[in-house]
């Protein structure tokens, strides 16, 4: 008997060359499941880690929209300061201008009268 008559033979054919194939081939397919695997788990960390950082963006953003928009709320209440401002010297300035236009009139009055009375004055006086 020979030493390939004394193995026993594989029932598919072809002995022990087909097993060995397969196992290789099988071993080639859990490294690469094993490759595969160890990506899938880089990635994970990787989706995590961005999502951590959005989750961080997104408390920032919100912290910054929250400040603008009070700030925006304090322009405005600013602007509405200064409109009611501006309203009340729009109220004054006729008053003001009426005023200014009676004082005119009186300085003006005045100075007519002081004018007749240096007149008077000087035509009183030795020459």
């Amino acid at each position: 008997m020979s030493a390939a008559e004394g193995r026993p033979r594989c029932r598919w054919g072809g002995g022990g060359e087909a097993v060995l194939r397969a196992r290789a081939e099988a071993a080639g397919y859990r490294r690469l499941l094993r490759a595969r695997a160890a990506e899938v788990e880089a990635l994970r960390g990787a989706v995590g880690a961005l999502h951590r950082q959005l989750e961080g963006l997104r408390d920032r953003r919100s912290g910054e929209l929250a400040k603008y928009q009070e700030r925006v709320a304090e322009l405005e209440r600013e602007i509405g300061a200064a409109e009611a401002e501006m309203a009340r010297c729009l109220r004054e300035y006729p008053a003001l201008l009426r005023l200014r236009m009676a004082l005119e009139a009186e300085i003006a009055a005045y100075r007519e009268m002081l004018e007749s009375e240096e007149l008077r004055l000087g035509s009183l006086a030795p020459p």
